[in-house]
């Protein structure tokens, strides 16, 4: 959308770039030429604060910020517009806070404790020099207006979907795809598969590899990497998708959903929006074994209502052409509410206003026109 940007960050490798950001101008921190950093960059997390406000951005009249830690504290010029899409609040500094303690030796833990608390005055002071907060979901939206007391649109992530899907017949394996760390809570997929006897591919790499396949049973393969077809191709052919984490919204869900798959995910966080019950997919309601036992086996009595077109019609309501148009909307808003003084919330009503009073045709239904509900709001409450 910006692809004139410059591109401002703490780290990063350019060997290991993605194509689409080949030839683009990027700049690192000082802190760039650390060997190892990738090994240790969460015990910097104190000195971050500095970091991002060092950050030199004199003469940028728009800034983005892509923000789940403290990229929002940049400072940028009293006429720059600062819009941040926040994936969001920092978790080990909220809601998160015990646990992150606990996984701490003691003297980690009393240095973690007073550095918390400082680091929490910081970022709701940073989080008020912001212009405009986009959240990534409706349940990211209300922990930033808890934790910071502050208004939010939200612009669901753009998930990229196959032009060229082709419905094929399921096969009998379960799929469970992403990262292995704790928070992904693998595990209780792969115990609920355990005890039905279910076959499940888990694909992704983490460092609790070694820990899952300890777990796993004989009808348990794992995957550690997959090519873009490799995954695409497991996806149209899984039963469903196994969901266990509780996500800010979550992307794979919405992945799997493009092939015409059902999801069965863990009925909190952003899964609660891309996950429609008896439509796309299954939640169950606590994260054990024997919950997603229940989800599996609904699932599975219920297959036949789960039509993959309807699937797809679902994904593609969080497609990249929905996340452009409603995020520039936004960004439009929120640079005319600077212009003028006001805020952002102001903006929008007034052209909320002045949209309402023309002539337009309905997109499927849907008021194109109406920035506070998106495509996928509208297609999550329709009637199929």
């Amino acid at each position: 959308m910006f692809p004139e940007a410059d591109i401002f960050t703490i780290f990063y490798d350019r060997r290991v770039l993605p194509e689409q950001l080949a030839g683009r101008r990027i700049f690192a921190s000082g802190w760039n030429w650390i060997p190892g950093k990738y090994h240790f960059y969460r015990y910097l997390l104190p000195l971050y604060p500095y970091a991002f406000e060092k950050i030199d951005l004199r003469g940028y009249d728009l800034v983005i910020s892509s923000d789940s830690c403290l990229s929002k504290g940049i400072l940028a010029d009293d006429e720059a517009t600062h819009v941040c899409y926040c994936h969001s609040p920092m978790r080990c500094l909220y809601d998160q806070y015990q646990e992150s303690l606990e996984e701490l030796p003691w003297l980690g833990r009393a240095i973690f404790s007073f550095v918390a608390q400082h680091l929490r005055m910081w970022d709701y002071i940073a989080a008020h020099r912001v212009n405009g907060f986009v959240a990534n979901s409706r349940y990211i939206s209300q922990r930033i207006r808890a934790f910071y007391g502050l208004d939010s649109e939200v612009v669901y992530p753009p998930v990229q979907i196959r032009s060229d899907f082709l419905e094929v017949p399921p096969e009998d394996f379960y799929l469970c795809v992403g990262r292995l760390v704790g928070s992904k809570r693998v595990d209780i997929a792969i115990e609920a598969c355990n005890r039905l006897g279910r076959r499940l591919v888990v694909v992704g790499k983490g460092r609790e590899l070694k820990n899952l396949k300890k777990l796993a049973g004989p009808t348990i393969e794992f995957t550690e990497w997959a090519s873009r077809e490799r995954l695409g191709d497991l996806y149209s052919r899984c039963r469903a998708l196994l969901f266990a984490s509780k996500e800010d919204f979550g992307i794979v869900p919405v992945e799997c959903q493009s092939y015409g798959r059902p999801v069965i995910a863990y009925g909190r966080g952003g899964a609660l929006e891309s996950v429609i019950p008896g439509v796309t997919g299954v939640h169950f309601a606590e994260q054990t074994p024997a919950s997603l036992i229940k989800a599996i086996l609904e699932l599975e009595c219920h297959i036949g209502q789960f039509d993959p077109a309807r699937i797809r019609a679902h994904a593609e309501s969080f497609g990249l052409p929905e996340f452009k148009r409603h995020l520039r909307y936004f960004v439009d808003t929120c640079c005319e509410a600077k212009k003028r003084g006001v805020a952002w919330m102001e903006m929008r009503k007034e052209r909320f206003a002045v949209a309402s009073n023309r002539e337009y045709e309905p997109v499927d239904g849907w008021d194109a026109h109406q920035p506070s509900v998106s495509r996928a709001e509208w297609m999550s409450t329709r009637s199929f």
